[in-house]
């Protein structure tokens, strides 16, 4: 059996390594989407570099500071939250990842009066709770994360995240829990480590 030249094991080595740069590229943009809806702080930190940056609409600053941020809020303003990456195109550049990853988030907020208006504003408010009774409220939000990640002594991490929205829905909640196919549901997602997903 002849060896193989030289120039082609190289390309062949470039090549995985591009490949193997993508998934942990990938990984870190879903690993991202874990820590906000299970509200794991530590993992949420490791998804960012300790001098990244974040523009997130509601907070623009150190990416460290927002992780510490963010958690508690979604804790306080939601009853529940999925965050679901799509589409996620990866350009490579030596060290750095650019990244455009479409966004479909689902978010119920708690039924109360002052959470209700934070998030969708007064004229919301006024609109469905105009008898008096509030009810949890639900959104779906379409958008974008730019990222710029960066790899530094072989692992890979944000530096910078833009979030860029496209679209939103917002209306009462009608969800179900105890009839139909969702009485058989039994196994719920938990916002903490008691959520399946950490069982091995």
């Amino acid at each position: 059996m002849s060896a193989v030249p030289q120039d082609r094991l190289a390309r062949l080595e470039a090549r995985l390594t591009e490949v193997e740069d993508r998934q942990l590229v990938y990984e870190v943009l879903a690993r991202y989407c874990r820590a906000l809806d299970r509200c794991d702080l530590e993992l949420m930190k490791t998804v960012y570099w300790e001098d990244g940056w974040d523009n997130h609409g509601v907070f623009q600053g150190n990416a460290q500071e927002y992780a510490a941020f963010i958690i508690p809020e979604i804790q306080q303003w939601f009853s529940m939250t999925m965050h679901a990456i799509c589409n996620v195109h990866i350009e490579l550049d030596g060290h750095k990842a650019y990244a455009e990853s479409y966004l479909i988030s689902y978010c119920q907020v708690k039924a109360d009066r002052s959470r209700i208006e934070g998030v969708f504003g007064p004229g919301y408010l006024q609109r469905v709770a105009s008898d008096g009774v509030v009810a949890p409220q639900d959104f779906l939000y379409g958008g974008r994360y730019v990222d710029r990640l960066e790899k530094r002594n072989g692992i890979w991490r944000i530096a910078l995240r833009t979030v860029v929205m496209d679209w939103n829905r917002n209306e009462p909640s009608r969800d179900i829990w105890n009839e139909g196919m969702f009485a058989a549901l039994k196994l719920h997602g938990t916002r903490d480590r008691s959520d399946p997903v950490y069982q091995r």
